[in-house]
Formats: C-alpha cells, structure tokens, sequence
C-alpha cells in the first residue's frame, strides 16, 4: 500500500496553544477530516519540546485526496486558526510505500 504522509508543525504564539487547540477540537477539525474520502489517518499531537507548538500528521491515500481537503470548510477554518495563532508554519511530506517496511520517499522538497 502507498499513501501520503504529512507532518505538520505549527509554531504558535507565545502562549496561544490552549486556545488554538480548543478551537481546533470545537470545529471539529480533526473528526471532519477523517471522515473525508481518501483520508487514512488524521492525528494531532503536543509535542514534549515546547509549549508553543501543535503537530498534525495526515495520512492519505493520494495527493489528490488531500488537495480535496484543502477545499474543505474545515480547512478554511483551520486557515483562520493558522492567521490568529500561527507565527509560522512547517511541512514535511512523504510517500509511505509499505507500513511494514522502512521505504520511505521524501518529497517535501519537490
């Protein structure tokens, strides 16, 4: 199997995360996304390294699934959140070829 992985790191504002993420489970963002088609596995995570940032990986049965997503009104929203609370924002994307091997393509750079 091949999909899409995504990882997300939002660098927030000095003590927006709280706030940021209550509104990220308030619109439902998280349970809106796995219900979409194409769409494998959508997490949100606190990372133990800072208090200011929230992590997202996405999995992805292809690219064109999650270009979909990004035409979604929970998307939107999302972007709203990102303009309030975000200072910057990081991406890494990766072609998963097989869960149970270590076959791993990134293609952040492309």
């Amino acid at each position: 199997m091949k999909c899409l992985f995504i990882q997300v790191r939002f660098y927030l504002k000095p003590g927006c995360r709280n706030d940021f993420y209550q509104r990220f489970r308030d619109n439902n963002i998280r349970e809106m996304s796995l219900s979409e088609e194409g769409n494998i596995d959508y997490e949100i995570y606190l990372p133990q390294d800072s208090a200011n940032d929230i992590c997202i990986m996405e999995k992805w049965e292809s690219i064109q699934a999650q270009e979909k997503h990004m035409q979604t009104l929970h998307y939107a929203i999302l972007a709203e959140l990102k303009s309030k609370y975000v200072r910057k924002v990081e991406f890494k994307k990766y072609w998963l070829t097989d869960f149970d091997s270590a076959e791993v393509e990134d293609i952040s750079l492309r």
